[in-house]
């Protein structure tokens, strides 16, 4: 499988022109050769959507965004993750979830919320969304992965001396079988934010011995700044891919594979050119 990771630059609110660039975005991925493009975390919507979420008509526009994108891709011989606000279906409390979603063939087939609800520092999600009650595998292209959702890939308690949390969701993917964790994020930059994520996730890749792909927004939303610096790791924990930091980017030419520590390819030279287009496959 072939992935390309889509380091954008969401509007929060203008769902319409975020999902156009999506459109794009996957398009070009496909003519290069991906089998999934992968985008960050409420990536339709923009990440900080705050009180928007409160808005009945803002959830189904996101919904309405969501399936068109499903629409503008169904030719392409592709599948979509992406990051969309989804309506819980819950009799009570609070309405909004943070999702991922799956696309292929023009249809959603997967959808997984975020079970992990930063409620800290420069985050308020639990006052806006409802907390996903459990996580399941998603088969993408016949791989089975740990399609998780920022927040949700912090609580491995090898790694933290003091966790957040009770779950591990990431812990509980790959104790029933995945083969890869796909992490969409929308992570705000701070000094000693870059190292921390690699450490954080290089651990993961050790512990289960499996690839990890990490896809952050980049640009500023709301006060808050966002890197990129998305990446992908071969499963000894070794950074194989790397895109920019505080630019748009699409990483391309590597190689590695889910089940062994050997990565397939060599890294590729960086071209000078502002926005890369990069296509991460696995053997």
């Amino acid at each position: 499988m072939r992935i390309a990771l889509a380091q954008l630059n969401p509007t929060v609110g203008d769902l319409t022109g975020n999902v156009d660039r999506m459109t794009r975005a996957s398009r070009e991925a496909a003519a290069r050769g991906a089998e999934a493009v992968v985008f960050p975390e409420l990536s339709i919507t923009g990440y900080p959507p705050r009180d928007l979420v409160e808005k009945p008509s803002f959830l189904d526009s996101s919904e309405r965004e969501l399936e068109r994108l499903a629409r503008e891709t169904a030719d392409l011989d592709l599948s979509v993750i992406c990051g969309y606000v989804a309506r819980s279906q819950a009799e009570t409390g609070k309405r909004a979830l943070n999702s991922a979603a799956l696309i292929e063939h023009g249809a959603v087939v997967f959808r997984q919320s975020k079970m992990l609800l930063p409620n800290y520092d420069v985050f308020d999600e639990a006052r806006y969304f409802r907390p996903a009650e459990r996580e399941l595998l998603c088969t993408v292209r016949g791989a089975p992965v740990a399609l998780t959702i920022c927040e949700d890939a912090w609580n491995d308690r090898r790694y933290w001396k003091e966790r957040l949390y009770q779950r591990d969701p990431v812990e509980e993917l790959f104790g029933v079988g995945a083969e890869m964790m796909i992490c969409i994020n929308a992570s705000p930059y701070n000094m000693g934010k870059r190292a921390m994520r690699s450490n954080i996730y290089r651990a993961a890749a050790r512990r289960y011995s499996k690839p990890v792909v990490y896809v952050n927004q980049v640009g500023g939303n709301d006060q808050l700044v966002f890197d990129g610096t998305s990446f992908a790791m071969n499963s000894a924990g070794e950074v194989i891919a790397e895109a920019c930091s505080f630019d748009e980017d699409i990483l391309h030419s590597h190689r590695f594979q889910f089940n062994t520590r050997k990565c397939c390819g060599k890294y590729a030279k960086r071209p000078s050119v502002a926005i890369r287009r990069t296509l991460i496959s696995s053997c």
